[in-house]
């Protein structure tokens, strides 16, 4: 073999081994964008999933959460033509449209969970709203919903958000008359009470929790209606009723802080009397 064929033969595997690389340099950097699509997928859908299951004890209707849960089956069907980790998009998939059966059906019981224990409970429940919020009005622009869907859906929303700081201080408030602290309860149903009248919120049953919150300081009920507040876990007593109401404790704190300054004025009286009498 001449000098010339060798070095055309050597050129020719430089040429190949260099398509080669090349090749598998490519595919490797296909292989790791899709990766990294497929982990955005991932988290992506699992945040979409703890928004679902939040909003499902946040809202009344189901028509939101069911609706978000409708973007995670699209997104999934989407990821799963790559072929790619099949596993794990079929099994979030198949989860995915069990979720939409049983968001499907509005007459299957729900559990609500507007009752948080910390301001920092409450905050990250709101911040789950405003999420649902911007993914309605992004659904709207994208003509999956239309303006009038989307306007009840935020008013929803709206009311879920004021629902979750009211219910979390009539739950105080039930904790304290639990201690018997009934001044204490006073205040945080007060609380409650406020924020009802000060929102603008069309939702007829404001109206209704406001008068019942009137009549659980009255003494003439000790929680709501189940239908405004199916939360019980913290509800006084085993009747619904109180022996004395909020009114009347407070009236009797009164007269005895009265009694007990007017035993002190008497005290101090005599004890002028006294040292009168001896000058």
């Amino acid at each position: 073999m001449s000098a010339l064929s060798i070095l055309i033969l050597l050129i020719a595997i430089a040429i190949f081994s260099l398509a080669v690389v090349s090749f598998i340099n490519e595919r490797e950097k296909r292989q790791k964008l899709l990766r990294k699509k497929l982990n955005q997928v991932k988290r992506k859908s699992s945040e979409l999933e703890e928004l679902v299951v939040e909003l499902d004890q946040l809202v009344e209707s189901r028509a939101i959460p069911r609706i978000i849960n409708e973007d995670i089956i699209e997104m999934l069907a989407a990821a799963k033509e790559s072929g790619e980790d099949a596993t794990f998009l079929q099994a979030s998939y198949q989860a995915a449209i069990g979720r939409h059966d049983v968001l499907s059906d509005e007459n299957r019981d729900k559990v609500y969970d507007r009752l948080k224990e910390s301001d920092k409970q409450i905050a990250q429940a709101q911040g789950y709203l405003k999420e649902a919020g911007r993914i309605i009005r992004k659904q709207q622009g994208s003509g999956k919903i239309s303006l009038e869907e989307m306007n009840a859906f935020i008013g929803e929303l709206a009311w879920a958000h004021l629902t979750t700081e009211v219910i979390t201080f009539i739950g105080q408030g039930h904790k304290a008359m639990n201690r018997n602290d009934v001044l204490s309860a006073h205040a945080f149903y007060r609380k409650a009470q406020q924020l009802l009248a000060n929102s603008a919120h069309t939702n007829p049953q404001r109206h209704r929790m406001i008068k019942e919150l009137s009549d659980m300081m009255a003494g003439k009920r000790k929680a709501l209606s189940s239908e405004l507040m199916p939360e019980k876990q913290y509800n006084p007593g085993d009747d619904g009723t109180t022996s004395f109401s909020i009114d009347e404790q407070l009236q009797e704190t009164e007269a005895a802080e009265e009694a007990e300054s007017s035993t002190e004025s008497s005290a101090e009286e005599a004890a002028l009397d006294n040292e009168n009498s001896a000058s």
